[in-house]
């Protein structure tokens, strides 16, 4: 059975390898196969190399074979709707004696058995499954309108895992049970992959690859669609938005929900978080009757939005910050290369993986990549993060909210995160802010102390960042995008509003007629999401079957029902111009950043900033008349800025020359 088995795996083998593009993003191992998990057996044996995923014997539970490819034989299963959920149903029987909860589709002007047949099978490694309406038995043909309607899931992974597909075993998310009746009752074919799922890896030219595979394959299989429109929340609106740039007719428009026009650069201002958050303990450790002992006394330097009154997400306690509440285990997640979900480990114990198998693997977002960014000599990728020359708090210096000494004593503490090798496991609630991972300067808060060292980051990981298609600028947009956003601010939810007008922002600097692609729907968090998702589904089904955009795509805000407050053109002035405030802007404050209260932009999309000397910037209006330093300051201000500060009238120092 064994040699049977290995005689089909280098059959396997042999068609995938003919199969693989030059091109194709190389694998990572070790990565982890989850077929068992869900429900689809193991994988097909393709490897000798032990490297690789363990496949086992029933009888003697030794490994009698490897998969790289994770992959299974495609099947078809079925399910049917009731009304609240998707169950499995059994075509043999059940179309003649259909269960007794079905509930019927309204197809067209006909109604029919709200049955649901899934493809599922494995694309790059990672499941990939195909949803259509299927009201009669085979070979009556299947219910499709000849439009794709592509879902991309969220969350913030590190690759070396497969991820798990949909509709398996139970598996759609509360938005996708309220959201995929509709769109498959309007005729929709739904395609998604475990590999379109940020919460299992955010590599999106990976990402990409695989999206566009899936296409293919779905094509392949069931003819050219009309149009493609894709949906998707946090990470699934990101992909959006690269992809759209980075692989245009892969989509024909979508709906953003929830969206950051990418990800590598919201690790810019998240850096800056546990930094500042450091800072402000310490100081209230210091001095009880600190000022930054009032947590909303610290957006002044974070921009982000605070409260006094928001339980904390990391003591419990009333008062607290979105850098805290929104982005709190981000910074360990993407930058500490010891700090692993512990699934990891339950899983490789689970499949007969050997003991040490994951220990070479550094955790981080950048080492995920490193068939992007490279690796030095120890296995480390570089990291773009730098905070070279940057003056937090310098908006409130300016506004005359804090003042000189303690603009001075944060910039001399705040320091920057140390190199990868020197990294320690971060100790959860005993260090918050994973300070031992940070550079110190002592006796800082003095002017004979010495300032805490800022990171310089490297230039050449911001290169490929850009140039391998992580950074959306804005210089390609091509579809009509409806960036829709339930408003988080008070909850301080990372999903923070400035992000739908940051995307805006780096397509006007690039082109504005790039920017009119993209209009801006807002709602209150207690309306019902799904409704408004599908009206934009609408709204963007009927501008490509027209060819031209139908009067709802334009900005709009909505209130807690859903109805609308404001819609047209004007309704967001005042978030990226200087005309007053319109009805939306109005209705929906939008907060900032550590690094705009820097001086940086709206856009977010500057890795490292120019500089200039300190002379300079004391000359030349860096510093609002109002703002005096004495000649002792000055000094502490240069000892601060050996380097000089940023001038963000340049644009980005580690962007390519040419990009």
């Amino acid at each position: 059975m064994q040699r049977w088995n290995w005689w089909i795996a280098s059959l396997f083998l042999a068609a995938s390898c003919q199969a693989a593009p030059a091109d194709a993003p190389a694998q990572q191992f070790p990565f982890i196969c989850r077929t068992q998990e869900a429900g689809l057996g193991q994988p097909i044996v393709d490897s000798f190399d032990a490297t690789a995923h363990p496949v086992m014997d029933s009888a003697s539970h030794q490994p009698f074979g490897y998969s790289r490819q994770c992959a299974i034989t495609p099947r078809i299963v079925y399910f049917y709707y009731n009304g609240s959920a998707f169950k499995p149903f059994a075509p043999a029987t059940d179309y003649a004696h259909p269960p007794a909860d079905l509930r019927r589709a309204r197809y067209g002007d006909t109604s029919v058995p709200f049955v649901v047949q899934v493809e599922v099978g494995t694309i790059n490694r990672f499941f990939y499954t195909i949803a259509m309406l299927a009201p009669a038995p085979e070979p009556a043909p299947l219910a499709w309108n000849h439009k794709l309607f592509y879902w991309l899931r969220g969350g913030v992974g590190i690759g070396h895992q497969q991820g798990l597909p949909m509709w398996i075993n139970g598996a759609l998310s509360r938005s996708e049970r309220e959201l995929l009746p509709s769109v498959l009752e309007q005729g929709f074919a739904v395609l998604s992959s475990s590999g379109n799922e940020t919460g299992v890896h955010y590599n999106m030219r990976l990402a990409g690859d695989t999206a566009l595979k899936v296409k293919q394959h779905f094509i392949a299989s069931h003819g050219q669609p009309r149009y493609t429109i894709a949906m998707g929340g946090s990470g699934g609106a990101v992909q959006q938005y690269l992809f759209a740039q980075n692989l245009p007719g892969l989509f024909d428009g979508g709906v953003p929900i929830q969206s950051f026009p990418d990800m590598i650069t919201q690790t810019i201002p998240i850096s800056d978080c546990p930094l500042l958050g450091q800072y402000f303990k310490d100081a209230v450790a210091n001095d009880p009757a600190s000022p930054w002992a009032h947590w909303s006394s610290q957006a002044l330097v974070e921009g982000m939005n605070a409260s006094d009154t928001v339980r904390n997400a990391q003591s419990g306690r009333p008062g607290t910050t979105e850098c805290i509440n929104g982005w709190r285990m981000a910074m360990p997640t993407v930058l500490n290369p010891l700090y692993r979900d512990h699934r990891f480990d339950l899983g490789a114990h689970a499949y007969g993986y050997r003991d040490g198998a994951l220990d070479k693997v550094k955790w981080t977002h950048w080492n995920d990549l490193a068939d992007i960014y490279g690796e030095d000599a120890r296995g480390y990728a570089p990291i773009p993060l730098d905070n070279v020359g940057v003056q937090y708090g310098l908006a409130a210096l300016a506004a005359g909210k804090l003042d000189a000494d303690e603009f001075l004593r944060i910039n001399a503490c705040v320091g920057a995160w140390k190199e990868q090798p020197d990294f320690v496991a971060w100790q959860g609630a005993a260090d918050p802010f994973d300070s031992a991972n940070m550079l110190r300067g002592e006796r800082c808060r003095w002017p004979d102390g010495r300032p805490a060292p800022r990171r310089a980051g490297d230039v050449g990981a911001m290169r490929r960042a850009y140039t391998s298609g992580q950074v959306f600028t804005g210089r390609r947009l091509d579809i009509p995008m409806i960036d829709l956003r339930p408003y988080l601010e008070a909850t301080l939810d990372m999903h923070n509003a400035r992000q739908s007008f940051a995307t805006r922002a780096r397509l006007r600097a690039s082109d504005p007629a790039q920017a009119a692609r993209q209009v801006i729907w807002f709602v209150r968090p207690e309306a019902d999401l799904a409704p408004v998702a599908l009206e934009a589904l609408g709204v963007l089904d009927r501008y490509l079957a027209q060819h031209q955009p139908p009067p709802l795509f334009t900005d709009r805000c909505m209130d807690g029902q859903g109805a609308t407050i404001a819609a047209g053109p004007a309704v967001w002035d005042g978030v990226l111009d200087q005309h007053p405030p319109g009805a939306c802007t109005r209705a929906f404050p939008i907060f900032s950043s550590p690094r705009m209260v820097a001086g940086d932009s709206i856009r977010g999309d500057r890795f490292k900033c120019a500089l200039k000397p300190v002379a300079t910037a004391l000359a030349d209006g860096t510093y609002p008349a109002g703002v005096h330093f004495s000649a002792a300051q000055q000094a502490w201000l240069a000892r601060i800025f050996p380097q000089g500060v940023c001038d963000y009238t340049q644009g980005d120092a580690g962007r390519p020359p040419s990009w």
